[in-house]
């Protein structure tokens, strides 16, 4: 029996115990009823609005940085002006020779065949007409005999 005494006390004391608990419970929970707990995220908007205002100064001093560069690339060229002139000028000489070459070599080959033609005419001149050749033969010799 006196197990059982030690038993029951011991249950008394656990049950004394657990109510003990369950009003310290029933405190805290009547304590936790009348605190409102608010979700405050004014921290981190502060954060984002900072962070934001950084992004929008690093993106407008990009595109300043930006601009400067098309506004000095607009201003640059591939080859220098001098160049691109010299070479027209260079291309517009090679077309002119080009030109002026064709028209003398035709205007020999035209000088040759019309120095043919008057050497035919001569000779036909001269077959038909004997007189006329020995005035000439004589003429000629002349010439040369003053030319040495």
């Amino acid at each position: 029996m006196a197990k059982l005494e030690e038993i029951a006390e011991l249950l008394t004391e656990e049950i004394y115990g657990f109510n003990k608990s369950i009003d310290r419970l029933e405190e805290l929970s009547e304590y936790l009823g009348d605190i409102k707990v608010r979700a405050d995220a004014t921290n981190i908007e502060q954060l984002l609005q900072k962070h934001f205002h950084k992004q929008e100064e690093n993106l407008s001093g990009q595109s300043s940085k930006l601009d400067k560069v098309y506004e000095t690339m607009e201003d640059t060229y591939l080859l220098p002006r001098w160049i691109v002139i010299l070479f027209f000028v260079c291309v517009g000489v090679t077309f002119l020779s080009v030109g002026a070459a064709i028209f003398y070599y035709q205007k020999n080959d035209n000088t040759k065949e019309t120095m043919t033609q008057y050497i035919r005419h001569y000779n036909s001149f001269f077959k038909d007409t004997p007189e006329a050749k020995k005035l000439y033969q004589e003429w000629t010799d002349k010439e040369k005999n003053r030319a040495k």
